[in-house]
């Protein structure tokens, strides 16, 4: 049966927060796309710092130059500080998410509050204010990269203030009243219907990248990686941070002992049981997110173990050996299959001093002992130890 990831299966994403409902997974799409929101993030930031000290003269053209309009050029500044410190505080800590949302939400915030004010002392502008406040809302929904749920509760949150101004404050007649009312709620409705898309569309983008990736690096059948993994570092980056960490690295060679003979005796189908039992196998034996276990090519299998000396790297291939020798796989046609593997072990020893520089050498070494078991007999484990 064809190996299925769970991360393959299209994953939920929270009706209303329009994020991942699975927390790692939403983590590691927020570590993703952080760069790309940065960048929106800080051109936003200095674009609301410009335009909101810009659109005082608004202010001076409606009160005169006045003790009120001087207040609110003081306010509007304030906003364009907030919005700077925003600015320095997500280049200073690009990396965090969280970071990037208080920047986000203190400038909106600073920025809306300002607004109220502004509206407030302006009675005669009151329409185009209401106006301003939609386009505002536009800016909290799509314009500003923050969570959705932020978004939202900024957005009804200052609608609703507005509106309590709008009846409290300002003598509107109940048609002008209820067609500014109205204006708010569709910004709203629109901001809220923009935002979701857009958040939703990130995730699902987000997903089918991952997809693909998994795809291209995973083995079909047994749900190990592939030797593409190989080509793409991961055993030279396992060797570079042993040599810089001074620990031991580990690699164990595994073959599955006549396995030719399985396929002729029992056919190809009851082959892949076994090569999925084995592989099975490797996985639960290791340790999850620090070992690797790698489909190196037909029935032979290559498993990763950072900072393992050739002790525990010997224990732990004799534990597998002896699980899978001592286990009877049911074959397609039902009757039992006994198989048998060979274990060849290669180790950097921790604090080498010329530990190899190319993984080719660790596997070479691995490859070596395998083969010797090989000859000896199979259904065996040798090691060694190597350096450059």
């Amino acid at each position: 049966m064809p190996y299925q990831d769970p991360s393959f299966i299209r994953p939920t994403i929270h009706p209303w927060r329009a994020e991942f409902a699975d927390a790692a997974l939403e983590q590691r799409f927020l570590h993703h796309v952080m760069p790309e929101r940065n960048a929106q993030l800080k051109a936003s930031l200095l674009f609301a710092a410009f335009c909101y000290v810009l659109f005082g003269v608004t202010d001076i053209a409606t009160l005169g130059l006045g003790p009120t309009a001087w207040m609110l050029l003081g306010l509007r500044a304030g906003v364009a500080l907030v919005a700077l410190a925003g600015h320095a505080a997500v280049s200073r800590h690009p990396r965090s998410a969280r970071v990037s949302e208080l920047a986000a939400c203190s400038a909106l915030v600073a920025a809306l509050a300002v607004f109220m004010a502004v509206a407030w002392f302006q009675p005669s502008a009151m329409p185009w204010n209401t106006m301003s406040h939609a386009l505002l809302l536009m800016v909290i929904y799509v314009i500003f990269p923050n969570r959705f749920v932020y978004a939202l509760a900024m957005g009804i949150g200052s609608s609703i203030f507005f509106a309590a101004m709008l009846f409290s404050h300002f003598p509107l007649k109940t048609d002008d009243l209820l067609t500014l009312v109205l204006l708010l709620v569709c910004g709203n409705a629109i901001g809220y219907i923009a935002a979701r898309r857009y958040h939703v569309a990130q995730r699902e983008q987000f997903h089918a990248t991952v997809l693909l990736q998994q795809l291209a690096e995973r083995d079909a059948l047994t749900g190990c990686y592939n030797r593409r993994v190989l080509q793409r570092g991961l055993l030279d980056a396992e060797l570079a941070q042993a040599r810089r960490k001074g620990t031991a690295l580990s690699v164990i060679l595994c073959d599955i002992d006549h396995f030719k003979r399985i396929n002729d005796t029992h056919g190809h189908a009851s082959g892949d049981v076994v090569l999925d039992k084995f592989a099975g196998l490797l996985k639960a034996m290791t340790r999850a997110s620090i070992d690797s276990v790698i489909r190196y090519g037909g029935e032979e299998f290559l498993v990763v173990l950072p900072q393992t000396d050739l002790a525990g790297a010997q224990a732990l291939a004799e534990r597998i050996r002896a699980a899978f020798a001592a286990s009877a796989t049911p074959a397609v046609d039902g009757r039992a299959m006994l198989a048998t593997a060979s274990f060849g072990i290669a180790t950097v020893p921790e604090r080498t001093p010329h530990p190899p520089a190319r993984y080719e050498t660790l596997v070479d070494a691995a490859d070596a002992q395998l083969y010797a078991v090989k000859r000896g007999g199979r259904n065996g484990v040798r090691a060694t130890s190597v350096a450059a």
